[in-house]
């Protein structure tokens, strides 16, 4: 790599605020008995961002061969979480699991009844928050529903001076649409004194929606129609 691309690979980092930080993220799962959706995602160890799969067909015309997408398909998401002595996630997603299929009567439930939506964000940190904010104590405020939503700070500086949000921003989001845990892997006990217990979790999915938020592409229009209901809510 020469100097000068080497300098324009930092400069884009730098406009960009970074690269992507694969330990920040957030799992939003539906409460049920077990375990609540907060400490769901405080005991979530990884998680995975689906893709998706276009689906084709060979079609030959003449000697060209050509691929023609006949529909998609996306894969299983993989979770693991830390097992606390109470075994709550573990309860937790064997009661999921037996809303699709009931272990006690074996009988099958209703998709509506057992398919929930699952939301997976990827988060960046922020390294200070606003001065005016730490002194009237705007953290826990309305602009705490607002700032965790938007990935390009650089632009809220030049409005309002208040750069640097309150937490972790959001910059990518999306929603698994009528999941449910189809498998439950089985936990590994053995003799090791330093071992820890985690649970693994393949989640399936009927599709994957990327979720609006607050993207360097339109947070402008954002500021635009918004900045009055913000301002209004603090002053």
């Amino acid at each position: 790599m020469s100097i000068n691309t080497i300098d324009q690979f930092k400069s884009l980092i730098s406009q960009r605020h970074g690269i992507a930080r694969p330990n920040l993220f957030r799992v939003k799962l539906p409460s049920l008995p077990g375990a609540s959706m907060e400490e769901l995602n405080i005991l979530c160890k990884d998680v995975v961002l689906p893709g998706r799969q276009i689906l084709t067909s060979n079609r030959q015309i003449g000697l060209k061969m050509e691929k023609i997408p006949y529909g998609y398909s996306v894969p299983d998401v993989s979770m693991t979480f830390h097992v606390l002595n109470d075994y709550g996630v573990k309860e937790y997603f064997e009661t999921w699991q037996s809303l699709a299929v009931n272990q006690d009567t074996y009988e099958v439930g209703y998709q509506k009844t057992f398919a929930k939506d699952v939301v997976i964000e990827q988060l960046r940190k922020v390294e200070r928050v606003p001065e005016f904010l730490r002194r009237q104590n705007f953290a826990q405020g309305s602009f705490s529903q607002f700032l965790p939503r938007t990935s390009d700070i650089a632009i809220f500086d030049s409005f309002f001076d208040i750069g640097a949000g309150l937490s972790d921003i959001v910059i990518y989001k999306c929603r698994l649409v009528d999941a449910f845990p189809t498998s439950v892997t089985d936990i590994q006990l053995n003799n090791e004194l330093d071992g820890i217990v985690e649970l693994n979790i393949q989640m399936s999915y009927t599709d994957v929606k990327p979720l609006s938020f607050i993207s360097p592409t339109n947070i402008q229009q954002v500021v635009r129609n918004g900045v009055r209901t913000f301002l209004g809510s603090i002053f």
